[in-house]
């Protein structure tokens, strides 16, 4: 018996370890080199203390019926440069919190098996959505209708990318309020998802970096990653990763250019 939940919690056996959902159908289109599934919760079978550690293991036949998304990024190496910004995305997701921006479930790394080959898989789960581009499809606006509807949505990732960009707050090691300008950098349609609700929230936060005007130099995701952002969501600036002309700017003129586009 010890020697089967040695296994199973190891992470024997069919599933992914530190994932208890379930992956379904992926969307035909996500944003980069994600992949946009859908997915839905399992049901603990067996959940018992080891010492001072709670130990579950998930029934993965079993389902409860929450729907989730899970969104995959895989990579050769663990140092692939997708991989290393998917992390950050990851990190953002997962302490960002406004109603306008995609809800963090649930994230894991694990290295699986692609046939011949092993790939370093980032697994993050989140409230059940739909790419944009998908539920645009799916709903056939027309005339009226359609414009009222985009406006609504436009109006939702405008709140978000304000959000970001003037009124984010996080806390130090003291607990003092620190405001902190962000730049999402990478504002695009592909960024977008819809909730059941037909409500649109921003994601890919991959290249999502603090803003700070002052410094002489950035090493900021924003720029690192920048290859990452389809040409023509890129301002000028980024292009050039001129940094000494997009210090001098406000938070908002990359993520404005972005919505424009």
């Amino acid at each position: 018996m010890f020697k089967f939940l040695k296994g199973v919690v190891g992470g024997s056996g069919t599933g992914i370890k530190d994932l208890p959902y379930n992956i379904g159908e992926s969307y035909p289109s996500s944003w980069g080199s994600w992949t946009h599934s859908r997915g839905t919760s399992k049901v603990p079978y067996l959940i018992f203390l080891i010492g001072n550690c709670l130990v579950t293991i998930w029934d993965w036949e079993e389902e409860d019926g929450s729907a989730v998304s899970i969104f995959l990024l895989s990579g050769s190496s663990s140092q692939d440069g997708h991989l290393v910004a998917g992390r950050n995305g990851v990190k953002r997701l997962r302490t960002v919190r406004h109603p306008n921006i995609l809800s963090f479930l649930h994230s894991t790394e694990a290295e699986v098996s692609d046939g011949s080959t092993m790939k370093h898989t980032i697994y993050i789960v989140t409230e059940p959505v739909m790419p944009l581009l998908e539920k645009i499809k799916e709903l056939n606006l027309n005339g009226t209708q359609r414009d009222e509807y985009f406006a609504w949505g436009l109006h939702q990732i405008s709140k978000a990318v304000s959000f970001l960009n003037n009124d984010y707050h996080d806390t130090n090691d003291f607990l003092d309020i620190l405001i902190l300008f962000q730049v999402h950098g990478n504002v695009c349609m592909a960024s977008v998802v819809v909730t059941p609700t037909l409500d649109w929230k921003l994601h890919a936060l991959d290249v999502l970096s603090e803003f700070d005007g002052s410094s002489e130099v950035s090493n900021s995701a924003m720029l690192q990653y920048e290859w990452l952002v389809g040409s023509q969501y890129k301002s000028m600036e980024l292009a050039k990763s001129d940094w000494t002309t997009i210090r001098k700017s406000p938070p908002w003129a990359i993520d404005s250019w972005g919505m424009g586009e």
